[in-house]
């Protein structure tokens, strides 16, 4: 029986006004079509900032400052297992360039329920929700 792979990634929720950037993942991509936290693996030497800024950088072309944690997931998608850090990042510079997604789209936190999320990225989008409630 072969082990199940387990991949550590980083996701960066990045506001703008109010709302908050998602992204839909290819739909030839493991879960095609599906919207997420842009980011993604962290490579070996490198801190879960530094793989999440280099992420965004190869992505969506912009200049991004990893801020606070918020929180992890983990999610067993069966072919493998996912570990997500999701972190607050602030976007520096840079138009965004759909590098790797087929659709992007600024959401405020009611609108988020109209989007399929991949799995692991709702507690991503749990935490954000308790942090935007603990700091009204």
């Amino acid at each position: 029986m072969t082990a199940v792979k387990k991949i550590i990634v980083v996701a960066g929720v990045i506001e703008k006004e109010g709302k908050y950037l998602l992204a839909q993942r290819l739909d030839s991509a493991s879960q095609g079509g599906l919207w997420e936290f842009p980011g993604g693996k962290i490579e070996a030497n490198e801190s879960p900032e530094q793989a999440l800024e280099r992420e965004l950088m190869e992505e969506l072309a912009i200049t991004t400052q990893t801020q606070q944690w918020l929180a992890d997931s983990v999610f067993d998608y069966g072919d493998k297992i996912v570990e997500l850090k999701g972190y607050l990042t602030h976007w520096c510079k840079g138009e965004i360039a759909l590098n790797t997604h087929q659709s992007m789209v600024w959401v405020t936190l009611a609108e988020f329920k109209h989007y399929a999320l991949c799995p692991a990225d709702y507690p991503i989008l749990s935490a954000l929700e308790q942090q935007c409630k603990a700091s009204k």
